[in-house]
């Protein structure tokens, strides 16, 4: 099943939506490369917007903070949900 979040076809609106969140803690479900059947679910914090991508924080297996950048067409074109 996809999971849901923020959608909206518009990049500004993506990018705005971002803004509201940074600080927040949220939960990021990333499509695998391979195969994209598979998502692979992150909760984290986002940590900053930028022009074209935006900085996702989370802890990963080993417990240490691990960054990722994002960008808002991944969003738009559904390779990345947001929930919060």
């Amino acid at each position: 099943m996809k999971p849901t979040g923020i959608e909206n076809q518009n990049l500004s609106d993506i990018m705005e939506n971002m803004r509201k969140l940074v600080g927040k803690v949220v939960r990021i479900s990333v499509k695998e490369s391979k195969p994209k059947t598979h998502w692979e679910e992150r909760v984290g914090v986002i940590e900053g917007v930028y022009p074209t991508v935006f900085l996702f924080r989370f802890k990963n297996r080993r417990n240490v903070d691990e960054r990722v950048a994002y960008s808002y067409v991944d969003v738009a074109i559904d390779d990345v949900k947001i929930s919060h």
